[in-house]
């Protein structure tokens, strides 16, 4: 009884010490810059600010870590740090996840102005400049039915000019199981 109490303490702090911080390390992390178009391959875009190297982003659950397939399977996270203004005129960013069919958190951090109903960043970005202070983690809660399909998702992340509404750039993202390898797009994933 003793040994299954100890067994059963260190899986629950082994647990609590991965979702605090060895489960931030499976987030794949990558770059935006704005006007882009669709980024449909690997490119490195110059203009107003320093070179930025962007690509579609393919997550593949089954080339996950161990941890995480036992300890949080159904949760799945990107982010990024950086939001670069490459164009020649200053641009109210706005942030769209498109063909959601499943439940996303959005947790949005910056120095910067931002309307969480509308994910508008409120104050324009001139050209050259990074949303100071950024840090943008959408957490993609995958249902149970999801997780035996071969795409889970298949969308991405469009940016728009809050203004016009206007694309600027759209960056596709899928989740998978048996697919790509190795998440891409600009840093990567930090595992």
């Amino acid at each position: 009884m003793a040994l299954a109490f100890a067994m059963m303490l260190c899986l629950t702090l082994y647990s609590g010490v991965y979702a605090s911080s060895l489960g931030k390390a499976e987030i794949v992390h990558f770059w935006v810059a704005v006007p882009a178009g669709n980024v449909t391959e690997p490119m490195t875009l110059r203009g107003a600010g320093p070179p930025i190297s962007m690509a579609p982003l393919t997550i593949d659950l089954d080339a996950r870590g161990l941890p995480k397939k036992l300890l949080n399977p159904d949760v799945e996270a990107i982010s990024t740090h950086w939001i670069y203004n490459l164009g020649k005129k200053p641009i109210r960013i706005c942030l769209d996840l498109v063909n959601v069919t499943f439940p996303i958190e959005w947790e949005v951090k910056a120095d910067w102005p931002y309307d969480p109903s509308t994910h508008t960043f409120t104050k324009p970005l001139p050209p050259g400049q990074r949303i100071p202070g950024l840090s943008v983690d959408w957490i993609f809660k995958i249902p149970a039915y999801y997780m035996d399909e071969q795409v889970i998702y298949d969308g991405g992340l469009l940016i728009l000019d809050a203004d016009s509404g206007q694309p600027l750039t759209f960056i596709p993202i899928k989740i998978v199981r048996g697919g790509t390898t190795v998440p891409q797009g600009g840093v990567g994933s930090c595992h």
